[in-house]
């Protein structure tokens, strides 16, 4: 009945029948003379509940249309008052029977849902409420959901000007008394509701107010009472997920901490006097252990000794003045050392017999909830610093002594240490952390080498710290470590398949940074791959083989050649042996994708690894060229580190064979897998790469023989990876001789009028089987993916080959300009609709430089060559002449393209693409402005036109303002004219797109 009478309610206000539901509501349930003391406790609970869910449809943003909300909210905000004073009335009764105190309960959650509404409560009424909800929290049968209420309202931002009297009025009630009593009850019966409510209420007052929690860490036991009892609800028994689910609500109260904490307006920078603590394994003044018998660290022991401690006797800081910056900084270092234990301990995983009885959703969640303490634990990082590796680095010593004494049953609480240890390592200092001496060395690494199977959680956890963050920089700057880990990382392929994928993840991080320094050891690690190839997935193969082949990039030629031809030749000829076996059995590739064919998906596998080799040996800081936006930004094919007249005679016939082979064989994969879209897919991404490859010479193709598989198979089928292959080889393309022994001359072509002419035929090309497509595949509306891609790859040609698309025939120039670009600027489709935005805003703006290659944008960088006075003269009225040619592309279709950018502003797109027709429309006026306002006059002086909504008076304003210079004031004039257009402009909807 309550939510009827809601609806009632939001229905009444807009039609104006009921202007003051609310006030209306209480002197109809509440009378002033009730007959009975019971009565009225039934009415007030009544008129709660539907303050409450009046409250709840508020918020739920479904009570009304759009149009009619900001009356609703009008009308009962102005009801406020009514709402918060039956509220504090009820609250400020004695609690003198059960019957009050379920109408307390009731009035507590109607503070709670108004406290969600915006501006349900307002600033005026905070105190008293804040007043009232305290004393509540001290009353045990309102005391779990005061808990809540208290909570939602410490988010108000307004209390901030009030930091200092909430906090001094709310923390003695939160950290003694009562409340305090719950909070070890809770802890005694581990009672997760209790802790639950009290650790959000307690969570939220320190994320409200850190800097005052901060300032006061020196001087209030209510402050140091707070952080112990935030301690313990971290450390909560139990493990999450299984046993509790909140004791990751802390994580945000340690980090506005921490950021207070190191935030130099709120106290000065730590002070150089503040010594370090260099073992926790010890109580530095009780002299107890803080570790277990069973080499668990005991994060509780560490949280009661700083209970302990946090009396107003305990604390030994002689010589640190109190509530200086000094003591701050000590304390501060106590609290976020103790947390360390407590997030190690919680961290930590059961035994094996235990764990194996959790299900998938128990493992997840745990496996998440270590994954967020990562943050806490960097955290804690940016207060101790190095005093980290103090804590943790004699602590994983002892627990491996433990093990190896026979104490350490299955290695859990280790691994926890070694996972708070690569927690941290992605802010560890390569330069100056001594520890990592004892991490990778005997002590730690040397030891766990040593442990039996079992541990291979252990051994996992280890083998991900090596690879983890800044650890691959340590190592290539401390080279005397370098080979004991990539031993312990190679023998750890053997241990356990749970191992392998973290194990290979982190060898080919240290062998991709520190490549140069295993160059001695290449042989021995591609002999490791041979043995151990058989026995990997295919993803961890191709892993495997990035990190052998990373190694020999630095080599010198004459010793890296040989490796990568015997890497090379091997695939290839297993693939060469595979396609005849498919030749010999058609059937096989009569199997429709979704069957895994062994033959087929052994050719892939080949053709991934031989991609593996190709990033292998790619310099570490090469740019990838498989990005689908940046293959212009891709470094010029060709480049090598080598000096190719180091490599003698024998060698270099060796590899012209060898990549003759490659491409006969690539171009057979092409020719058996033509209808197999996901093997010519990982072909292509082989191709791509090898055009960015360190040693061209062995796997570039000649351009014209690579182009003509391309086109054969695009022909077939029009695979949208084929025209972004293309796209890379036509901007790799170059003037100069062609040579297949240079690498240099890879790629070369000719003279700038070969390079023209070579681009243009590619082009003429790619058009006659995308229009033969388009015409005869149902159009541009059902090849959405084929239209993206074709016109990304004619704006690559554009920008760089601008000639390829004036030296077109009239018919292909008709079709392109006169029916593809003008439909294409309306499809619906948004990439594909994009992309075609992209070319004519490109067409519009292009400014043609006489650069290598026949033209580009102006301001690409060109190498300047010894032409005579005459020879750039001719470059720069060639350049003038292809500017006029694509000027007058422009022109002859100007007026089509602004009468579609305006049927699109007007009812043809949705608004979300506006931003793109502003900015070619933009575009237009900037660079035809006298041409393009005869359009603009010539589209708009038709009645009707965009819509009917749009009135002369419309039109006239916006040919007024269009030829504003500035960008964002012309996008500001497209939208009002799009709503005008839409007759949107004076609803909601139309006021937030003007926002």
């Amino acid at each position: 009945m309550a939510v009827a009478l809601a609806s009632l309610v939001f229905k009444a206000i807009p039609a104006g029948s009921w202007p003051q539901p609310i006030a209306s509501l209480q002197t109809t349930l509440l009378p002033t003379t009730p007959t009975t003391a019971t009565q009225k406790i039934v009415a007030t609970k009544s008129m709660l509940t539907i303050l409450t869910i009046l409250a709840q449809e508020l918020v739920s943003h479904s009570f009304a249309v759009q149009s009619h909300r900001n009356s609703v909210h009008e009308s009962v905000g102005r009801d406020r008052g009514v709402v918060l004073g039956l509220i504090g009335e009820v609250l400020q009764a004695n609690p003198d029977s059960e019957q009050v105190v379920s109408v307390k309960l009731e009035a507590l959650k109607c503070v709670l849902a108004w406290g969600a509404v915006e501006r349900g409560i307002p600033a005026e009424f905070m105190p008293t409420l804040l007043s009232l909800v305290t004393t509540h929290i001290q009353y045990r049968p309102t005391f779990q959901l005061a808990c809540q209420v208290m909570a939602e309202l410490l988010t108000y931002k307004d209390l901030l000007a009030h930091e200092k009297s909430v906090c001094d009025s709310l923390l003695p009630v939160l950290t003694s008394g009562m409340v305090y009593a719950e909070y070890q009850k809770c802890l005694e019966e581990e009672d997760t509701d209790v802790a639950h409510s009290l650790c959000t209420l307690l969570a939220q007052l320190g994320e409200s107010f850190p800097k005052y929690m901060i300032k006061n860490l020196g001087t209030s036991q209510n402050v140091l009472r707070l952080v112990e009892m935030m301690l313990r609800f971290t450390g909560f028994p139990g493990y999450y997920g299984i046993d509790e689910d909140f004791s990751h609500i802390p994580d945000e109260f340690w980090y506005e901490m921490q950021e207070s904490l190191t935030d130099d307006t709120v106290i000065p920078l730590q002070p150089q006097s503040t010594t370090s603590r260099p073992d926790m394994t010890t109580d530095p003044v009780t002299h107890e252990p803080v570790i277990h018998g069973t080499g668990v660290f005991d994060g509780t022991r560490i949280a009661t000794r700083f209970l302990n401690r946090s009396n107003a006797t305990g604390w030994d800081m002689s010589g640190f003045p109190e509530g200086s910056i000094e003591r701050i900084w000590s304390i501060a270092k106590e609290v976020y050392s103790a947390l360390v234990g407590v997030i190690r301990a919680k961290i930590e995983r059961p035994k094996e017999s235990e764990l194996s009885e959790w299900n998938t959703d128990m493992r997840d969640k745990f496996r998440m909830f270590r994954m967020d303490k990562s943050e806490t634990l960097l955290t804690c990082n940016r207060v101790l610093g190095s005093q980290m590796y103090d804590i943790l680095v004699p602590l994983a010593v002892h627990q491996i002594s433990e093990i190896t004494a026979g104490r350490g049953e299955d290695g859990q609480a280790l691994e926890a240490t070694l996972y708070v240890l690569k927690s941290i390592a992605e802010e560890v200092q390569v330069t100056n952390t001594p520890h990592l001496h004892v991490v990778f060395g005997d002590a730690i690494m040397g030891q766990i080498s040593k442990f039996p199977s079992n541990f291979w959680r252990v051994r996992l956890t280890f083998c991900l710290l090596i690879g983890e963050a800044r650890h691959p920089n340590w190592l290539s700057k401390n080279p005397t470590y370098l080979l004991p880990v990539i031993t312990f990382l190679m023998n750890s392929l053997n241990i356990s398949p749970h191992i392998t994928t973290g194990a290979i993840h982190s060898l080919e991080q240290v062998c991709s940074t520190c490549r140069k320094q295993l160059g001695p050891i290449a042989k021995d690690m591609l002999d490791a791959w041979e043995n151990l190839k058989s026995g990997l997935t295919s993803a961890d193969r191709i892993r495997l083989i990035r990190s052998v082949s990373s190694i020999l990039e630095p080599l010198p030629p004459q010793q890296q050649l040989p490796h990568v031809m015997t890497l090379t030749g091997s695939m290839i000829a297993e693939i060469r042996t595979t396609l005849a076996v498919l030749a010999a059995t058609p059937a096989l590739l009569t199997q429709p994708p979704e069957v895994e064919v062994a033959e087929r998906m052994l050719v892939r596998d080949l053709l991934r690894l031989i991609k593996g080799v190709c990033q292998g040996i790619q310099k570490s800081d090469d740019y990838a060229v498989l990005e689908d936006d940046d293959v212009d930004a891709a470094p010029p094919a060709g480049q090598t580190m080598f000096d190719m007249e180091q490599i003698d005679s024998t060698m270099l016939s060796s590899l012209s064979q060898l990549s003759h082979v490659i491409w006969e064989t690539i171009g057979a994969v092409f020719q058996v897998f033509v209808q197999d879209e996901e093997t010519i897919d990982i072909v292509c991404g082989l191709i791509c790469m090898t055009l960015d490859t360190t040693i061209p010479i062995m796997f570039t193709p000649n351009p014209t023989k690579l182009a003509t598989v391309l086109l054969q198979s695009f022909t077939v089928n029009q695979y949208p990876i084929i025209l972004r292959v293309m796209t890379v080889l036509v901007l790799s393309i170059k003037e100069g001789s062609f040579s297949e022994t240079s690498n240099n001359a890879i790629l070369s072509l000719g003279d700038k009028t070969a390079v023209r002419n070579w681009v243009c035929q590619r082009v003429l090309e790619v058009n006659e089987v995308t229009y033969r497509t388009l015409m005869t595949q149902g159009g541009m509306t059902e090849q959405p993916d084929l239209i993206e891609y074709y016109f990304k790859f004619l704006v690559k040609v554009l920008n760089k080959h601008p000639w390829a698309l004036i030296q077109l025939p009239a018919e292909h120039q008709n079709m392109l300009f006169g029916n593809l670009v003008l439909n294409g600027l309306s499809l619906q489709e948004r990439s594909s609709c994009t992309a075609v935005f992209d070319f004519v805003r490109d067409l519009v703006s292009v400014k043609v430089s006489s650069s290598i290659g026949g033209g580009g944008l102006a301001g690409t960088k060109a190498k300047r060559s010894s032409k005579s006075m005459q020879s750039e003269s001719q470059d720069s009225e060639e350049a003038k002449q292809c500017k006029e040619l694509l000027n007058g592309a422009v022109k002859s279709i100007g007026e089509a393209v602004v009468r579609i950018l305006f049927t699109n502003i007007g009812s043809g797109l949705p608004t979300s693409m506006w931003p793109l027709i502003s900015d070619l429309l933009h575009r237009m006026i900037h660079y035809f402005p006298e041409e393009s306002k005869g359009w603009v006059v010539t589209c708009l002086q038709v009645d009707g036109y965009p819509t009917q909504y749009c009135t002369r008076e419309d039109k006239e304003e916006f040919i007024k303002g269009m030829m504003v210079a500035q960008m964002k004031p012309f996008k500001e004039l497209v939208k009002k004219f799009g709503l005008k257009c839409r007759n949107l402009h004076d609803t909601s909807y139309g006021s937030a797109i003007r926002m």
